[in-house]
């Protein structure tokens, strides 16, 4: 495993147990009203309300903060220009919490949240060509990476291996496309570089090729395994240390009980199936009344103090 992906699943493990943190915190503010918040002293709530529900309280009670409102409302298909009263009680209701027609820190970070995914149209950054060549001293390798049985962090990506028998190395790079969530601080997409090494060719057939890392003090090393005449393009993610290994950026990477094994495949499949999930999120964020009227599947209600 290079540095850039560990430093990425590290971070993202670090992000995990700061989460578990930020939920307690999250739970314990949710149902404050907006006023209640900015009572509060000012270090008290700097120090221990989360920032987006700082930002809801602020946004709600700043000089067109009920307009704001009355147009996110809109946007979700409740009536909240013309019946402010009953649009905050339907969206509550949506929620499955009580209509009370005052809106809590918490909703209006969910209400907020659920306009700005509106704004998530389906987009192309990168080529998602696919497939294996390999000549007597060159070969190619392009495509998208899914980890078999798991999920992996990043599914839009790709990913293109060339190698080179002469010098004995094979290059690997991958970028990915970044699907914001819940927690991220923006609601748009975007492209990062997840990987870009150098790898040792250790076997080159007429049909296969496999390397490894150059450099393999990593806590994981991950071997590339391709068979140009079946097509089967592997990558197989072992551990290299006997326990649990520390990554030197504060995080322990624990062991995984067996190899993790991804593929290069034809990403389209993928691609179209994340869209889909993120197109068909957002339809379940309209007004139930919306929905039932265009036939909708009646979803989007989200247990209280659940996220949305």
């Amino acid at each position: 495993m290079n540095i850039t992906k560990l430093a990425v699943f590290s971070i993202a493990l670090g992000w995990f147990g700061a989460a578990q943190a930020e939920d307690a915190a999250v739970a314990r503010y949710r149902d404050y009203l907006p006023e209640q918040i900015m009572q509060m002293p000012e270090q008290e709530r700097k120090s221990s309300v989360p920032m987006m529900f700082i930002g809801a309280a602020n946004s709600a009670l700043s000089k067109n903060g009920q307009v704001f409102i009355q147009a996110a409302l809109n946007s979700l298909m409740y009536n909240g220009l013309a019946d402010f009263e009953g649009a905050k009680r339907a969206f509550q209701q949506d929620l499955g919490e009580q209509p009370t027609g005052k809106l809590t820190v918490g909703q209006l970070n969910t209400l907020g949240y659920r306009v700005s995914r509106l704004n998530l149209t389906e987009v192309n950054f990168f080529s998602f060509e696919y497939g294996g060549n390999i000549t007597k001293d060159y070969a190619s390798v392009k495509g998208t990476v899914k980890i078999i049985d798991e999920r992996i962090a990043y599914p839009i990506n790709h990913v293109v291996v060339k190698c080179y028998r002469d010098e004995s190395y094979c290059t690997y790079r991958q970028v990915a496309l970044m699907l914001p969530d819940q927690n991220s601080w923006t609601q748009s997409y975007s492209v990062s570089t997840v990987a870009d090494e150098y790898y040792k060719v250790t076997r080159w057939d007429t049909n296969q090729i496999d390397a490894v890392p150059y450099e393999n003090t990593a806590c994981r090393t991950n071997q590339l395994s391709f068979n140009f005449e079946t097509n089967e393009f592997f990558e197989i993610v072992r551990n290299n240390t006997s326990g649990d290994c520390d990554t030197g950026l504060g995080v322990k990477l624990p062991r995984l009980d067996k190899p993790r094994v991804s593929q290069i495949v034809k990403g389209d499949d993928i691609v179209n199936a994340e869209f889909k999930r993120i197109t068909d999120e957002t339809a379940s964020y309209y007004s139930s009344a919306f929905r039932e009227r265009l036939g909708m599947p009646k979803s989007g209600r989200v247990a209280a103090g659940s996220k949305p």
